[in-house]
């Protein structure tokens, strides 16, 4: 095994530097790949805490020194990496391909899981074809009777190459394709996209648009919450939750198709703005719909976790913990229920956040129950902001024209349902040169086995709807 100082030595020294400051090193948030003007390059960017983000842009050698032995984020980001653009990341603890390979029959092509061996251990495979219509997913169990020992995943069978489809799109038309990259969370993908163009452009949306998305964003969350929380629920087997949790996300969305026309806010955010101004009675209209979502929500998720039968499944199930949040720099509600306070809504406000009070709950347990509280408590505070907005409803126009034949960089953060959502553009003449998607699915999905290793295998479902990861948004 290498020494640290090896380790570092091998790296850039740029990012040699960043790791060395004091008094930790800073948060990984994302690694790829770009062929610019000036030839390949490989960037890391990564979150400094109060100092923002920092970019390091690194010429694309054919061989870099791996990050992965000092921060295990960086291991599927730099496979992914290696598969797409070639640049090997020499130290890496494992380099086969993340998304180059396939599972046919010949050699070259086999993707080969990490063999465990030992008196009593039994192999357990599950997918990538699951029951039901959920996306392809493997999950390769090693279990000592019924005590998980080691689990592998392997994602990306239906890796749909959305980064290469944008390349070369008008920049001002391109919305729609990045709406499909995660279907419940396509607002979310589309503000973020929209806010790298305007960032690029130099421009923000009127008042009254940032209000609407902001409206959008936190209605996304709290149908997206209240979901995976009946979901959760019927998977141990307390059923009335599953249906009526149903049945007030049918409410809001019914409510949202009434307030803008869908369902789901597709089409809704355009780079310069919003497409739609809803007039003042569909404005109240919304606000009873929130606000009577919100309060049956919480009396019916309250009854249910004082469930025995939910509390005993539930408490002390999957626990996540700080350390594992910090290696694999998991985001989003996963990372707030193990006591990180990850939150770009309040840390790095954008739009219409700026200068709202936005306070994450922030719960240290870790375990199944902390990531079901998270989401009862994310949601109350979801509806209180959608409230807020709409009873402080700018005057205005709705969107501002873009400038012309757009040239640059931009950045487009969000805090979508699942957490941290990254999009990164490099746009020539108005088109788009290179785009970056790092949804919180590909960051939260390594950390996974973390939570499961030492459980039951029975455990395994309810654990991994806690998460509630996209298979589509990480197979981006």
């Amino acid at each position: 095994m290498r020494s640290r100082d090896a380790i570092l030595a091998a790296l850039a020294p740029a990012l040699r530097q960043a790791w060395l400051r004091e008094p930790e090193p800073p948060r990984l948030v994302s690694i790829f790949g770009c062929t610019g003007e000036h030839g390949p390059s490989v960037h890391y960017l990564l979150d400094r805490g109060p100092a923002g983000y920092e970019e390091i842009v690194v010429e694309a050698a054919a061989e870099l020194g791996s990050l992965t032995p000092l921060a295990p984020a960086a291991a599927w980001h730099e496979r992914e990496v290696h598969d797409r653009f070639g640049t090997v990341f020499a130290g890496h603890p494992d380099p086969r391909a993340l998304i180059g390979a396939g599972d046919d029959a010949s050699a070259a092509g086999r993707f080969e899981f990490t063999p465990v061996a030992g008196e009593g251990i039994t192999e357990v495979a599950v997918g990538p074809v699951h029951a039901g219509i959920i996306e392809p997913g493997h999950f390769r169990f090693s279990t000592m009777g019924d005590r998980v020992v080691f689990l592998e995943l392997r994602h990306f069978y239906t890796h749909k190459g959305t980064e290469d489809l944008l390349a070369g799109m008008d920049a001002a038309l391109a919305t729609p394709l990045v709406e499909s990259v995660s279907g419940d969370n396509c607002l979310a993908h589309a503000v973020a996209y929209c806010e790298a163009v305007e960032q690029i452009a130099g421009l923000e949306p009127p008042p009254r648009a940032q209000a609407l998305r902001l409206a959008g964003l936190e209605l996304e969350r709290l149908v997206a919450h209240i979901g995976d929380f009946g979901a959760l629920c019927g998977d141990v087997g307390f059923a009335p939750m599953p249906a009526l949790a149903g049945r007030i996300k049918e409410d809001l969305l019914r409510a949202s198709a009434r307030f803008c026309g869908t369902r789901y806010w597709r089409g809704i955010a355009v780079p310069g703005g919003v497409t739609v101004d809803p007039a003042a009675a569909l404005r109240q209209e919304l606000v009873r719909a929130v606000a009577a979502a919100e309060r049956e929500f919480a009396s019916l998720a309250e009854l249910a976790l004082r469930t025995p039968s939910v509390e005993a499944r539930f408490e002390g199930a999957g626990v996540l913990s700080l350390r594992a949040v910090r290696d694999w720099a998991a985001v989003g509600p996963v990372a707030r229920a193990s006591g990180a306070g990850l939150d770009l809504r309040s840390l790095r406000p954008t739009g219409a956040y700026r200068g709202r009070d936005v306070v994450p709950p922030v719960l240290a347990a870790g375990d199944v129950m902390a990531r079901a509280r998270i989401r009862v408590l994310e949601a109350s505070a979801s509806a209180q902001l959608i409230l807020d907005a709409l009873a402080d409803w700018p005057d205005g126009p709705v969107r501002r024209d873009l400038p012309a034949a757009l040239e640059g960089c931009g950045r487009g953060f969000v805090e979508s349902p699942r957490g941290e959502l990254l999009y990164w553009l490099l746009l020539r003449a108005g088109h788009i040169q290179r785009c970056h998607i790092r949804s919180p699915s590909f960051q939260n999905w390594p950390a996974l086995p973390s939570a499961v290793i030492g459980g039951v295998i029975a455990d395994f479902p309810m654990i991994n709807k806690s998460f509630n990861l996209s298979y589509s948004g990480c197979d981006r």
